[in-house]
């Protein structure tokens, strides 16, 4: 976890995980292993082990499955639902 993020429980956070700054995880979200979270407000979501995501978005009550990537570098303040399987790439 470094400086600027902030995590606001009940979560669970598994090894070896990145919480970049500038990124929120909320409650009843739980995180894969091995996952890197950047420039992201996450909150009620399943984020299962080695996922990226590098965006500025607010993510909402989601499952994003294993090997998974979200990637964006426009900034958008809505709400996201994603439904992802295992090994999704997206880059909105």
């Amino acid at each position: 976890m470094k400086t600027g993020s902030k995590i606001e429980g009940p979560v669970i956070i598994g090894d070896n995980c990145l919480i970049d700054s500038e990124t929120y995880v909320g409650p009843n979200t739980s995180i894969g292993e091995n996952s890197k979270l950047s420039k992201c407000n996450v909150a009620n979501s399943i984020i299962m082990s080695n996922c990226v995501i590098d965006c500025h978005l607010n993510i909402r009550d989601s499952i994003i499955s294993f090997n998974s990537q979200i990637n964006s570098k426009k900034s958008d303040s809505e709400s996201k639902l994603f439904l992802l399987g295992e090994g999704t790439k997206i880059s909105l």
